[in-house]
């Protein structure tokens, strides 16, 4: 597929036809850096990094993990907020998560929550758990808006007809 050119008043965009990425316009050096650690991203990936969850293919936490810490690039996760009930067990934590390959540098929040309603038997509640469960889902969600193109590439051309 051919990548579609989109014109506005101000700027023209292209976006990548089989993924929806939208393409930057950046210097020859960053562009190849860029494209350069999406392959990576994409060979570091397999099956078993992802779970169909009603019809629809996610990415695991470990699976995410492994594209932030195999790739040639700076990352920074910081909590920027936390809120937790004791009395009626719950918490949310929001995170900004930063990466920085070559001079590209682009910035993602993500918020998780968790509630101690979700635990039974098998998962013991603490108030650890409950933290670490909502912030594991605060950084995932981050990664994969910073990293949605790669993982809707993998899933596109590899588990697509699974």
């Amino acid at each position: 597929m051919e990548n579609k050119i989109i014109k506005t008043d101000t700027e023209v965009l292209e976006v990548d036809s089989s993924t929806g990425e939208i393409i930057i316009n950046a210097d020859k050096k960053d562009l190849d850096l860029i494209k350069q650690t999406k392959i990576k991203a994409v060979n570091v990936l397999n099956e078993n990094d992802f779970v169909k969850i009603n019809g629809t293919w996610e990415a695991k936490r470990d699976g995410l993990m492994k594209i932030l810490s195999s790739l040639p690039i700076n990352y920074i996760w910081e909590i920027k907020e936390r809120m937790i009930d004791h009395n009626i067990g719950y918490s949310e934590i929001v995170g900004v998560l930063t990466v920085k390959s070559g001079n590209i540098e682009r910035r993602a929040d993500g918020m998780g929550i968790c509630s101690k309603i979700e635990f039974n038997e098998k998962v013991k509640f603490t108030l650890h758990n409950m933290n670490a469960r909502a912030e594991t889902r605060a950084l995932k969600r981050a990664i994969e808006t910073l990293f949605g193109s790669v993982i809707n590439y993998f899933v596109i051309h590899n588990l697509g007809n699974k």
